[in-house]
């Protein structure tokens, strides 16, 4: 089996002087991931395909100005809560929040700040990184001191295994995911419509235009949503707002399957595997001529995220959504395990 190792290089420094580190973990068969210690995030992944050429596989940037200025959150995780929260505001024990709105309308609060912070980094072994952030009382409007720590573990057979964890201070919602964007063709291959998907859900969140949760839980069934099968992802897209942009509900509890994704020409797959309640399906749809790497313009639909999490808007659709508050007294884990392989 391929052995797993890291290297550590300097990525860049930002305007207050600190360094920031970049570590890749690779796999001596040219499996390669990528990750720097600014918003904890997930610069690069590289795969090879069933003929042994390798592709970069995810959205990103070759520069640190790329992630400080970046409004797509490639490769980011992202919290105190991802998704949307509505109006900026919430309700917690009797007292009202008033959050950051920072999402396309500047109606709403859209996944937090921890993509633009500075993360504190070490390695564990030779395939694990750990990432920690002490997100201060207030922050961006949430209640209570959050320590979080985000650990990334990749394994011979190429799982990138990711653990969230978090402790607060005071009662707060935590939600957090990453945000990467995936096309198994290659960065700069087009469009993800070719992909095959396929999500075990029955049911997803109906959202309005402006993309906030009504509080219904639907079934896929007899919808364009419903991917129980091995689907076209561009078979039934235009049925579908401008793209899919929807939570799909996964059955059941502990660790399960959340989804497979594959590209016929190269044999590149991924199965995502999760213990979170729900799996967040995007198409790249607000992509307009972004300036990646090497100079590469992403555009609409040329890449996807599978964003395991809670339910968007848990915060103020109770009691029918799961909740996602967390108290002094409990700690937050969730964890996530994205396979590559061939198909």
């Amino acid at each position: 089996m391929a052995g797993v190792k890291i290297t550590e290089s300097l990525f860049g420094v930002t305007k207050n002087k600190n360094e920031i580190k970049k570590y890749t973990l690779s796999t001596s068969d040219g499996f390669e991931v990528s990750l720097i210690d600014y918003g904890a995030i997930i610069q690069s992944i590289r795969q090879p395909d069933k003929q042994n050429q390798i592709a970069e596989i995810t959205l990103g940037y070759d520069t640190l100005e790329g992630y400080v200025d970046d409004q797509c959150f490639f490769g980011a995780t992202v919290g105190r809560v991802t998704n949307r929260i509505k109006n900026g505001r919430f309700e917690l024990d009797g007292i009202t929040y008033e959050l950051g709105k920072n999402d396309s309308t500047k109606k709403h609060h859209l996944h937090g700040v921890f993509n633009k912070r500075v993360w504190d980094s070490t390695t564990e072994n030779s395939d694990t990184v750990v990432f920690k952030y002490q997100s201060p009382d207030g922050e961006d409007g949430y209640p209570g001191q959050v320590n979080a720590t985000v650990k990334y573990t990749l394994t011979n057979d190429h799982r990138l295994i990711l653990d969230f964890h978090a402790t607060a201070t005071k009662p707060t919602p935590i939600n957090m995911t990453n945000h990467v964007y995936f096309n198994l063709g290659g960065d700069t291959s087009g469009t993800i419509l070719d992909h095959l998907f396929e999500v075990p859900a029955e049911k997803f969140l109906p959202v309005d235009d402006e993309l906030i949760p009504t509080g219904e839980i639907k079934p896929v069934e007899n919808t364009p949503y419903d991917f129980r099968k091995l689907t076209r992802i561009g078979e039934r897209i235009d049925e579908s707002f401008d793209g899919y942009d929807l939570m799909y509900v996964i059955d059941g509890n502990g660790k399960r399957s959340f989804a497979k994704l594959i590209h016929e020409p190269s044999g590149r797959t991924i199965s995502v595997e999760s213990t979170q309640k729900g799996l967040q399906f995007y198409t790249g749809n607000f992509l307009n001529n972004v300036k990646g790497r090497n100079g590469a313009a992403y555009n609409k639909h040329g890449a996807l995220c599978l964003e395991t999490q809670n339910y968007s808007d848990s915060v103020n659709n109770q009691p029918q959504f799961p909740s996602i508050i967390l108290r002094p007294d409990e700690e937050y884990h969730e964890q996530t395990t994205f396979h590559f392989h061939l198909q």
